[in-house]
């Protein structure tokens, strides 16, 4: 064998070495931090959790007809939640009307629609527990319309002839970190019948934009008729409650199905 060709084989070898090296050191080992991170979210988020604190067994479960208000990330069941139910309960007072108040769980943006969804077959196997159930409104805003999702399916898995209709108030439609549109493609798709109020000025995933499967109703020019300058993504829940405090609009009791 000549010398030029023992070159070329050892030129060859040294090259293909030289590729995988600029390989490992620029593509392989930097990327290695990122998928451990993402790892690390994923198994965070999706960690199962227990939500036996939140005295899921203790919510009433008497009533044929039941309208239930979930309150949204960072959030409590104080801001518009409660008197949302003390509202309703004056307007329809054969019903029972919970303001389901979800804290811790809807703390942390990367797991409040894991848990959410979670959350919401739990009170769905607490509810199912009466056989006069036949009507069920659900309200969500921002990461509680995951849990309001999670609810309605948990309920129609189990007794399809209930009548649901659910009302997302500005939903956050990421899950899981990682499925942006999620929400946009599901949320009122298991419901008799759905509607949504969003605020256009939001800049929260997915919360300005119309679902696919309910009624949106755009209310971003009642905020700026009104003046209201605090954050766009609370806005249709302070709209909503008015509305209903005015005229009951969009609330199923007793004879919207």
């Amino acid at each position: 064998m000549s010398q030029f060709n023992i070159f070329n084989k050892q030129f060859a070898l040294s090259k293909g070495l030289l590729v995988k090296l600029i390989i490992w050191v620029f593509i392989i080992i930097p990327g290695i931090p990122f998928i451990v991170l993402s790892l690390g979210m994923l198994a965070y988020a999706y960690w199962p959790q227990d939500f036996e604190r939140l005295e899921i067994k203790k919510l009433p479960v008497d009533s044929s007809q039941v309208s239930i208000m979930v309150h949204g990330l960072g959030d409590t069941a104080e801001s518009w939640a409660k008197p949302l139910q003390e509202v309703l309960a004056k307007q329809h007072p054969s019903a029972t009307h919970i303001a389901l108040d979800w804290n811790p769980f809807s703390q942390s943006a990367l797991r409040c629609s894991v848990a959410g969804k979670r959350l919401g077959k739990e009170v769905a196997k607490h509810l199912l527990k009466s056989v006069q159930l036949r009507q069920l409104h659900l309200v969500g805003h921002s990461c509680g319309a995951f849990v309001i999702l999670g609810l309605c399916q948990g309920i129609k898995s189990q007794r399809p002839e209930v009548k649901v209709q659910t009302t997302f108030l500005d939903p956050v439609a990421v899950y899981g970190g990682l499925f942006w549109d999620y929400g946009l493609e599901h949320f009122g798709s298991c419901a008799d019948s759905s509607e949504a109020y969003i605020d256009t000025g939001d800049t929260v995933p997915g919360s300005n934009q119309n679902l696919q499967n309910a009624v949106t109703h755009d209310v971003t020019a009642t905020r700026l008729e009104a003046g209201f300058a605090g954050n766009p993504h609370v806005w249709p829940t302070i709209y909503y409650l008015n509305r209903v405090k005015a005229d009951g609009i969009a609330f199923s009791m007793p004879d919207r199905f």
